[in-house]
């Protein structure tokens, strides 16, 4: 897995090696600028720049597929990153000794003096961390949203796998009190409650959705058997058959998709779970799992 596609890879050293060869070929090696008096591009030490950054580079991408495939980041991270940094700049010097007095005596017809020399080390090392850090910190980062990803689809799974095996049984119908009588409903008839404004309403599995007499879900809660139920949010109070999908969202909540709708005109409720109920949801639903 790499965290740039071919073409985004592409994408970046068009970008990035004019840059960085322009500016390293002027405060380098040139030490001149547009604006002094016979001021001339350093074509010649703009070429060799951008060939060492492109053979580093290379060189460094080789080793970091290679060590993708025998150490990846997910086995032991320290040692991969340590790794990488060990040999990438191994190589990186190793690649510098060899290319950049080749290039500049390609392109300026002379060989590199020792100020050159040291100069071109101290670029190539500086030029070859921030490539090689920034890479990495790429790859951590899609590491990690994949690790979300299958996170997630993990949880769906289990959840899918709940909705087909629960069923209710008739010792677990609910007594739902709507003031003037109450009605007994079985927990796979209930998609969830919703509060708002001290009302709230019981959404029927087929849409229906009917006020009770309660103003919080303070004497509801305890009246739902747990191994049905769950509260998401001070608005939501959710049955296991309702839960259609859950997907990570920033700061570890979890956005939760519902069905039926709350709006006619909407196929599905979205809800927002916060990070700390998102630790106690997926427990829960390990204990149905499990149960």
């Amino acid at each position: 897995m790499e965290p740039l596609n071919r073409r985004q890879h592409g994408v970046l050293l068009l970008i990035l090696v004019p840059v960085l060869a322009t500016v390293a070929s002027h405060v380098v090696f040139y030490r001149r600028f547009p604006w002094q008096t016979d001021y001339q591009f350093p074509i010649a030490y703009f070429l060799t720049v951008s060939t060492v950054i492109l053979s580093c580079w290379s060189v460094n991408l080789l080793i970091f597929r290679l060590l993708d495939r025998n150490l990846p980041f997910s086995y032991n991270p320290a040692r991969r990153i340590g790794r990488q940094l060990l040999l990438g700049g191994f190589a990186t010097l190793l690649t510098f000794s060899v290319v950049f007095p080749n290039a500049i005596r390609l392109y300026t017809g002379f060989w590199p003096n020792a100020v050159q020399l040291t100069s071109g080390v101290f670029v190539c090392i500086t030029i070859a961390t921030l490539v090689n850090g920034g890479y990495v910190g790429l790859y951590l980062l899609e590491a990690f949203r994949l690790e979300k990803q299958q996170a997630a689809e993990n949880l769906n799974e289990k959840l899918s796998g709940l909705q087909q095996t629960t069923r209710p049984v008739s010792e677990a119908a609910v007594l739902i009190d709507f003031g003037a009588r109450q009605l007994r409903f079985r927990p796979d008839e209930i998609a969830y409650f919703f509060s708002t404004q001290g009302l709230v309403l019981l959404v029927k599995t087929d849409g229906q959705q009917l006020t009770t007499h309660y103003n919080s879900f303070a004497k509801l809660e305890n009246q739902l058997p747990a191994n049905y139920f769950f509260q998401l949010n001070r608005q939501f109070i959710v049955s296991v058959q309702a839960v259609r999908s859950v997907q990570d969202d920033s700061n570890r909540k979890l956005i939760v998709t519902l069905t039926p709708s709350l709006h006619k005109n909407q196929p599905e409720e979205t809800v927002t779970v916060s990070r700390y109920r998102n630790v106690e949801f997926r427990k829960w639903l390990q204990q149905l799992a499990v149960g």
